[in-house]
């Protein structure tokens, strides 16, 4: 019997796949047809940084929307200061136009008004100063000007507002945000200042130009509004007038609810996942584990569940403040005594015996502990005595109405006073309860389930039965109906029958009996008159269908449906599900594979042995133990430093940790840090990442150290350690991990294993082989952070997560259409282990034992999707049979095995698939697209369609322009501490400036000099910071706007920015003088946006691109867009075989460079590498091996144009156009 069998090979860019059949009665495979898909990747990558591009797109926008609302702000409080002649009159036209044009209003008068001059002593802060301290005479003009000057001032910067809701690092009491603060108000008491107009001013008044005032964290309560409240008592302002000014200074916007991203209910598809800070949710998570915990006592022969005494006896331990979460040895403590239990799977010998392990992490209650340690025990019925909104449209709230409220309003208030003012006014709380209840925070994390399941659930948990069983009876109530269940007799009779299929049923009689479901669907239908369908409604534990069945086209083929799912918001994983439905679909529609196909997919994981588990499980243990010693000397150290006592959280363990792992030192700074440096409120240390987040760098212990704050915010920055000027003292300070992870290498080369060593000697020796690594991997990784001088390609460890996220979904998505017709739940999807294909890729011959796996060529992802399809469980057998064979005959008996392979010459024909193998480049156009959403208008929702720029318009750096001896030359700021060579120096554009640089660094370390201050006037303080430069490769760059305010030079009216690609490239051919001549025309990114625009009068042009060129009027011959695909030939077109694969792969290539000069790049079709590739500028000859890339002239191509001369579908098959 034969069988179809599809292998795919998932990737973050890339598809193989490869359809194979296998013969039953010969016992090998046959290859039938192969491919390979290469596609844009979901991240951005940038000299080997990988980022999210919705992520960078998302930055630019929330910068864009910030300038739009501070603009916005400052025009509302403009408007009331012109209502009260705070300032010089504008007209309401003069508003709007810099609203909705970026006008800015330029009347002399407001301009004076704004202008600073330390010559006339104009300077805000001292406006601010003035107003907070002198009572103004209000009828004089200068005065009102003066304090609408102050108020103006405040509006332009107004502090961090701190947001309960908000869970980011910035919102932390430790954090940088909310550290620096502290930091500025402990300044400004030492200082004397109350204010922090005052406190600016002086620092200016004293230092001048010596410290940067801005450069400072502010908190809008405590510094804007408390000298905005000062200054509206000391100017006695009109109620009328603080109420406009509150409103337009201080308003901001409500943070936009995310609810629509929360996934669907397991069991109820059309309901959103409930807040697993739910009380009701809290309540089922404790159950669902209480009800699994399994017991074997001094008088018991096996385990056994938790009697309702030892149920109510661990209970408590779940509504623990200062626990919300504990491991499972504080229920083991409880029930059995100190030191009186052990995991059921441990060699020692105790009388009480669990089924978890003792270090098992156990989710508590803490949502409902907080209400609990405000209403009491019963806190439920305490809320309801106290709280005041009980009623509703159609009579009084019930109980959990009302706690359903409480809880509400503790998930969605941002403000500390609001929810204050609640617990005062609606639950008629005192101060101190009122304090507590305002303090609770709640987790915003989502459960798998609904609120409307839970609760279903609920009253069969409260019985102790299995998550599981309970599922099967959850939804009874309903199908049945309220009539018949709340008849207690009818209720008592389900109950029993149900439970007794439920307890009582062996999986193994599955043929005989049917399913557990069908059993209970035809108890309740043969017992019960239901309507028809409504057993269907019964829930079942494995109800996890992320996608619905396929459906067939009009054709009668089944097509896999749209990969979109609630269930996965990742941008990379769905771009790969995509090509997935599309590679596919076209299989199916050809009839190469049809429902009944077997499908293989790889899952990118580590497949650990079960001596490496073992070994990751011990040194988990080891560390757990680490981490409670750490506990207890922090609280020792503490409480001798300070006298006060401290419960450590797990971020000041770490830190701890951090401490240890440095030696008490800073690895920058070289200081001694002290246990209250880094421990409780306002750390001068804190933790950084060695490898920035923002070049690639991750969270992972490994990449994190304890750092002086300042020196990591001013001077490290987004720098790598190499990067610094004392980059060689850093290196003296982690010698010692270097000798470390070196001593550790010997002793991991100790742990040897041979032939015929007892196995259990041999287990433990691998097993500390592995801890050993794990130890090595450790300090190696820590250490050679610190070294590099540059983040490697592929550091980010995002891709590999891509891979396991995209195989997962792709074995849920393929599982919609390969299964069996019976069921679903008989699938025809398999998974192959990543590991499990390198295995057997050098079993077969692939690849050398050793040997790095090649990826150079694209047909690597082909040939994996080959090896997946061979891989079945024969083969696995046959692979445990070989290991077997293999070490009896190290033993020295028997031969030496030999493996089998999928058929006679598959390692020959598998490493040559790339002679016949086309690579599919998917790169669509996406620049005529437009933004289609749908918005609020009066007459409902209205899908809109709008203008918008796909792609990358031009790099980010805004150049100016200067004039030099009569030629124009750009120039560009740039950070002084950017500067790497003393050369550069001579680019900078001011000659004093470039005197001085040269003085302060002369005879010292360019290095290190540079980064030290430099100043241009020392006594005033004055720093050279950044400096103009020339921009020596910029000649003609692009202007992209007019500035706001208009230079008298017409060469300094424009925004200069430089192409970052090409969009297009028109090439027109024709006879002149009885020659043929070829032209170009190219277009930019920029002009193919403004083409595109929806408001563009398209009936200008037919085309993007004239149909004639310029100079000689040659008529249009093609157009060659980025990412394109085209055929190469030598003379004519008819030396292309269509027929003949291996003709047609050595001339596919891609377009992968439009240059301004009409030069263009090709990439062979299969070339993986991504630099140091040689570049061929010959013309393209039949007989050559391939170019990797071509770079070109357009009077030496001669191709056809994907799309235009031929088309090549997803598989690969190519058809040239009529």
């Amino acid at each position: 019997m034969n069988k179809r069998i599809l292998g795919l090979d998932t990737g973050t860019n890339s598809l193989g796949w490869a359809v194979v059949d296998w013969d039953e009665h010969a016992q090998s495979y046959e290859l039938i047809k192969y491919g390979d898909v290469i596609f844009q990747e979901g991240v951005k990558i940038e000299k080997g940084i990988e980022s999210s591009k919705a992520a960078e797109r998302s930055g630019y926008k929330a910068i864009r929307k910030q300038y739009f609302r501070r603009r916005l702000r400052k025009i509302q409080v403009l408007k009331v200061l012109v209502k009260y002649h705070l300032c010089p009159y504008l007209s309401d036209d003069d508003l709007r136009q810099w609203h909705l044009q970026k006008q800015y209003p330029k009347s002399d008068e407001l301009m004076l008004w704004q202008r600073t001059s330390d010559k006339e002593g104009k300077n805000p802060y001292y406006d601010r100063h003035r107003c907070l301290h002198e009572k103004l005479d209000l009828t004089v003009e200068a005065d009102r000007y003066t304090l609408g000057r102050a108020l103006y001032h405040l509006t332009q910067r107004r502090g961090f507002l701190s947001n309960r809701l908000d869970t980011s690092a910035d919102n932390k009491e430790n954090g940088v945000v909310k550290s620096g603060i502290s930091q500025l108000s402990t300044e400004m008491e030492e200082a004397g200042c109350e204010y922090l107009g005052d406190y600016f001013y002086k620092l200016y008044d004293e230092q001048g130009n010596k410290v940067r005032i801005r450069q400072r964290y502010t908190d809008r309560n405590k510094h804007y509004q408390h000298e905005f409240d000062a200054i509206c008592e000391k100017q006695e302002l009109s109620s009328e007038l603080i109420e406009d000014l509150q409103r337009a200074i201080f308003f901001q916007l409500p943070l936009k609810s995310q609810r629509h991203g929360v996934g669907r209910c397991t069991f109820e598809r059309g309901k959103p996942r409930c807040a697993d800070s739910h009380p009701d949710y809290e309540e089922f998570r404790m159950l669902c584990f209480v009800n699994n915990i399994q017991v074997k006592g001094p008088h018991d022969l096996e385990l056994r569940p938790l009697t309702y005494e030892e149920r109510e006896k661990i209970e408590p331990l779940f509504f623990r403040k200062s626990k919300p979460n504990f491991d499972f040895e504080d229920i083991a403590k409880a029930l059995a005594g100190k030191k009186n239990y052990v995991w059921i799977h441990d060699k020692e010998e105790r009388a009480y015996k669990f089924n978890y392990r003792m270090t098992q992490g156990v989710p508590g209650c803490p949502t409902t502990a907080q209400l609990k340690s405000i209403f009491g025990d019963d806190w439920k019925t305490g809320i309801a005595e106290t709280y005041t909104l009980v009623q509703k449209k159609n009579g009084s709230k019930s109980l959990q109405e009302m706690v359903d409220d409480v809880w509400n309003v503790l998930y969605s208030f941002s403000s500390v006073e609001k929810l204050k003012e609640f617990a005062y006014h609606k639950l008629q709380l005192d101060e101190e309860s009122a304090e507590k209840f305002a303090k609770i925070k709640l987790s915003h994390s989502f459960a798998a389930l609904s609120l409307k399941v839970i609760r279903k659930f609920l009253p069969f948990l409260r019985k102790g039965m299995y998550y599981t069983h309970a599922s099967f009876f959850a939804n009874i109530p309903t199908i049945v109906g309220k009539e018949i269940w709340n008849n207690e007799q009818n209720r008592k009779y389900i109950m029993e029958n149900v439970g007794e299929l439920v307890f009582n049923y062996q999986p193994k009689h599955r043929e005989v009996q049917g399913t557990i479901e069908m059993l209970i669907k035809d108890f309740l239908a043969n017992n019960f008159e239901l309507p028809a369908g409504a057993t269907d409604k019964l829930y079942h534990p494995s109800m996890i269908e992320t996608y619905p069945n396929a459906q067939r086209n009009d054709f009668g083929i089944l097509q896999l449906g749209s990969p979109r799912t609630n269930a996965i918001r990742n941008p990379m994983a769905m771009r790969s599900l995509h090509i997935l439905r599309r590679v596919v679909n076209q299989l199916l529609k050809e009839s190469i594979i049809d429902e009944n196909t077997e499908v293989h997919v790889e899952y990118a994981r580590e497949l650990n042995d079960a001596n490496k588990r073992k070994a990751i499980a011990d040194r988990q243990k080891e560390q757990d133990k680490q981490h409670k010693k750490y506990v207890d000397e922090i609280r020792k150290l503490y409480k001798e430093e300070t006298g006060k006592d401290i419960e450590p959280t797990q971020t000041d363990v770490l830190k701890f940790q951090l401490w240890e792992e440095q030696n008490h030192h800073c690895l920058y700074t070289g200081e001694q840090i002290g246990i209250t440096d880094f421990i409780g409120s306002n750390p001068k240390f804190d933790i950084e990442h060695t490898i920035p987040q923002s070049v690639g760098g991750d969270s992972t212990q490994m990449n994190l150290t304890l750092c002086d704050n300042r020196f990591n915010r001013e001077i490290k920055k987004a720098k790598l350690p190499a990067q610094l000027s004392n980059h060689e003292e850093i290196l003296t300070r982690i010698e010692p991990w270097k000798n470390k992870y070196e001593q550790l290498v010997k002793e991991r080369d100790k742990q040897r294993t041979f032939a015929g060593m007892d196995k259990a000697v041999k287990d433990i020796r691998i097993q500390k082989r592995h801890k050993l690594q794990m130890e090595i991997d450790y300090w190696r990784g820590k250490y050679e952070r610190f070294t590099m001088t540059e983040v490697p390609e592929g550091f980010s460890r995002r891709q590999g997560t891509g891979i396991g996220l995209i195989s997962r979904y792709a074995g849920l998505y393929l599982k919609s259409l390969f299964h069996q017709a019976d069921s679903r739940n008989k699938s025809n999807v398999y998974v192959v282990k990543g590991v499990a294909t390198a295995e057997f890729r050098k079993m077969w011959g692939l690849q050398s034992e050793y040997e790095k796996k090649c990826r150079d060529n694209h047909s690597h992802h082909c040939m994996d999707a080959i090896t997946i399809a061979c891989i079945g469980k024969r083969e696995y057998d046959l692979m445990a049979e070989y290991y077997r064979m293999e070490e009896t005959f190290r033993q020295g008996r028997g031969s030496k095995p030999k493996f089998s392979k999928p058929w006679a010459t598959f390692t020959e024909d598998v490493l040559n698939i790339y002679k016949n193998l086309l690579v599919v480049h998917d790169t669509p156009n996406n620049m005529p697209k437009h933004t289609k959403k749908y918005v609020q208008t009066s007459k409902g929702k209205v899908l809109a369609q709008g203008d918008t720029a796909r792609g990358s318009l031009h790099l980010d750096t805004y150049y100016g322009a200067i004039e030099r001896d009569g030629e124009i030359r750009y120039v560009v700021r740039r950070p002084l501490s950017s500067f790497t060579k003393p050369k550069e120096l001579e680019n900078i554009v001011d000659e004093t400036v470039k005197r001085t640089i040269k003085e302060a660094i002369a005879d010292k370390n360019f290095k290190q000099a540079i980064a030290e201050p430099i100043y241009m006037n020392e006594d005033k303080g004055i720093l050279i910071k950044k400096v103009r430069c020339f921009a020596n490769s910029v000649k003609k760059p692009i202007n992209i706007r007019q500035h706001r305010d208009l230079s008298k030079k017409e060469y300094k009216q424009q925004y200069h920015v430089v192409n970052e690609n090409n969009y297009m490239l028109a090439i027109y051919e024709g006879l002149v003088k009885n020659k043929v001549v070829r032209e170009f025309e190219i277009v930019s990114y920029i002009e193919a946006a403004k083409y595109y625009k929806r408001s563009q009068d398209r009936n200008i042009f037919s085309s993007i691109v004239p149909t004639h060129s310029a100079k000689y009027g040659l008529p249009l011959k093609t157009k060659l867009l980025m990412g394109q695909l085209v055929l190469m030939f030598e003379e004519n077109p008819d030396e292309i075989q269509v027929d003949n694969t291996k003709d047609l792969v050595k001339r596919l290539y891609k377009v992968v460079g439009i240059e301004k000069d009409g030069r263009i790049k090709f990439k062979y079709h299969q070339e993986a590498r991504k630099e140091g590739l040689p570049i061929y500028s010959t013309p393209y000859k039949n007989n050559d091996d391939y170019a990797p890339i071509f770079r070109q002239r357009i009077k030496n191509i001669n191709i056809l144009v994907d799309g235009i001369d031929f088309t090549i579908d997803i598989l690969g098959k190519v058809t040239l156009k009529e």
